[in-house]
């Protein structure tokens, strides 16, 4: 690839991240605390091509050793621009109910090897208020670990995309049963996992991937009795809302 096809790719891999950055899709691939490292990035990219083109056009078109020996047309180096094309006008949508069944749940801090359940710790207290806002891993993260019970009788609000059992059907009794889910991620969604909460009184069929904003209380020791160490949900109150602009939660 010539100087010139290389100069250009490098400020295209800039403009891409920059603009991803700016309109906030990067969230639908890594955690929004990385927003400014980001923008750094696509700023060194984009300095990176702009001083290599102004030093060329300085020096000249004459051509330099390597492209006096150069053979062939190197079409297959321009292949490096689909994955440029595709981050710019095919932005995959953010993970989902979809997902849910090929990924791994959040997993606690396991405990010794002569007990299966996470070993218990004391947690911070709630946020004050009537239903504080909690993470919906952190909701599990206590409902299995703290050794305060800080849940037990505490109404909180939650909120995530509904996920259905795939052998529940719409019209069965109970049907109205699902589970709300947040996608937790570390880095980024090549490390995601699952953060599921049992939803229990749901007065109507919610279809997957709906958000929810939902207030109630978890049932005591409902995770650490549960095969899958999933905490219940009583719900007092919901509402359906529009997807969020960030839909994942950083784990903890």
């Amino acid at each position: 690839m010539k100087r010139e096809a290389q100069n250009l790719v490098l400020l295209l891999i800039g403009g891409a991240v920059l603009w991803i950055t700016l309109d906030g899709s990067y969230a639908r691939y890594v955690k929004p605390s990385l927003h400014p490292y980001l923008l750094v990035s696509a700023a060194g990219f984009i300095l990176l091509a702009l001083v290599a083109i102004v030093r060329d056009i300085r020096r000249g078109a004459a051509p330099d050793e390597h492209d006096e020996h150069e053979h062939g047309t190197g079409r297959a180096q321009w292949l490096l621009l689909m994955p440029i094309a595709a981050l710019l006008f095919i932005a995959p949508p953010a993970l989902g109910a979809n997902g849910v069944q090929t990924s791994s749940p959040v997993q606690a801090i396991t405990g010794d090897a002569a007990s299966a359940l996470p070993r218990q710790h004391p947690f911070p207290p709630l946020p004050p208020g009537d239903a504080p806002a909690v993470p919906v891993v952190e909701l599990v993260q206590r409902a299995l670990q703290d050794s305060t019970h800080s849940l037990d009788g505490r109404e909180v609000t939650i909120s995530g995309f509904v996920v259905r059992p795939k052998d529940l059907e719409y019209d069965r009794p109970g049907a109205a049963e699902a589970d709300l889910a947040k996608v937790v991620i570390t880095c980024c969604v090549a490390d995601a996992q699952y953060a599921l909460v049992h939803l229990a009184g749901m007065p109507e069929v919610i279809p997957d991937d709906q958000w929810l904003l939902l207030r109630g209380i978890v049932r005591t020791d409902s995770a650490r009795h549960d095969p899958e160490l999933t905490p219940t949900f009583d719900v007092t109150d919901y509402q359906l809302i529009p997807t969020p602009k960030s839909t994942y939660e950083a784990a903890r």
